[in-house]
């Protein structure tokens, strides 16, 4: 069985929790934000400034970074850094985590979701914070809806999820304990 965990990139692990135990398990994908809290080793920067000063501080070499195709050249062509294609052309927060839950959504049979709300919130007044955060939720739905064999786990998800969401019947919630305890080797 192929798994993998996704951590967002607010994600904070609970200082109870090794991380040699989650990545027991799996490997863990997330953005950039997440390498120094969760010890990452798949880290997507889809932004070509952000990119380049993670490569002067050799990130390439501590993890697999992954970039857009786009800026690769830009980059002076970096080794050991893996390449994804497509690119955001629409408003969106969370690009980094959201581009690795659809890299990840292709090799796994079960993806471990720490971190996400996906919470219904109230609508904001501001119309481009709730057109971002429309263009996020769709983002998410595409993701579960094109992979309907995998296996979605929130870990530690409290409240109930996004109606749009819990119509997924391949979306689950549980807990960290649980799946550690479920998953451990």
């Amino acid at each position: 069985m192929r798994i993998n965990w996704v951590v967002a990139d607010s994600t904070a692990l609970p200082p109870d929790v090794d991380v040699t135990v989650l990545k027991d398990i799996a490997a863990i994908w997330g953005g950039w934000r997440t390498w120094r809290g969760c010890s990452t080793d798949n880290v997507v920067c889809n932004d070509a400034g952000k990119a380049r000063e993670l490569l002067k501080r050799k990130m390439n070499e501590m993890c697999n970074m992954y970039v857009p195709a786009s800026i690769y050249a830009e980059l002076d062509r970096p080794r050991g850094v893996r390449l994804y294609e497509g690119s955001f052309t629409f408003e969106i927060d969370n690009k980094d985590e959201l581009i690795s839950i659809h890299l990840v959504s292709g090799q796994s049979d079960v993806v471990l979701l720490l971190g996400f709300n996906w919470t219904e919130r109230p609508k904001s007044a501001d119309r481009l914070t709730a057109h971002r955060a429309t263009n996020y939720q769709r983002f998410i739905r595409d993701a579960i809806s094109s992979n309907p064999a995998v296996q979605w786990v929130l870990v530690d998800h409290e409240g109930d999820v996004h109606p749009e969401l819990a119509e997924f019947e391949n979306l689950t919630k549980d807990t960290l304990e649980n799946v550690i305890e479920l998953l451990k080797p």
